[in-house]
């Protein structure tokens, strides 16, 4: 499978679809053309060390190279940003997620996020704040 080289193609990919899951979240845009399907690796500074980035993401690059052709879906392109997590989850599991997670990705009916977030009342928050104080 080919990889995102240019920054240009991982910003275009961060516009579409966005799923989180255990070790990593994944961003999916689904393209018009015939070419294989394209996948990039993000691992923060937030993660770790060198070391563990690079440990991270030889264990995405193996988790893709394990999906079989039919489990990646055609003209797309896919960004995975680990997770620490990603370093101590079974690598079955890793798969597992990995392989759900690339065809939902790019169903529009899949809910993602939290939703709209919870606002109660102003007022009362800003009143029970100053009788603490």
């Amino acid at each position: 499978m080919d990889t995102l080289k240019k920054r240009s193609e991982f910003l275009a990919v961060a516009k579409g679809g966005r799923l989180g899951r255990r070790a990593f979240v994944v961003q999916g845009l689904a393209r018009e053309s015939d070419d294989a399907p394209r996948v990039g690796y993000t691992v923060t500074k937030k993660t770790g060390n060198s070391v563990m980035r690079s440990r991270i993401k030889r264990r995405l690059r193996a988790a893709v190279a394990e999906l079989s052709t039919a489990d990646i879906p055609k003209k797309a392109d896919f960004v995975l940003v680990a997770r620490d997590s990603a370093l101590t989850l079974p690598f079955q599991k890793l798969v597992a997620d990995l392989k759900s997670g690339l065809t939902q990705v790019l169903d529009p009916d899949t809910p993602r996020g939290r939703g709209k977030p919870r606002r109660g009342n102003r007022q009362t928050q800003m009143t029970s704040r100053r009788k603490q104080g």
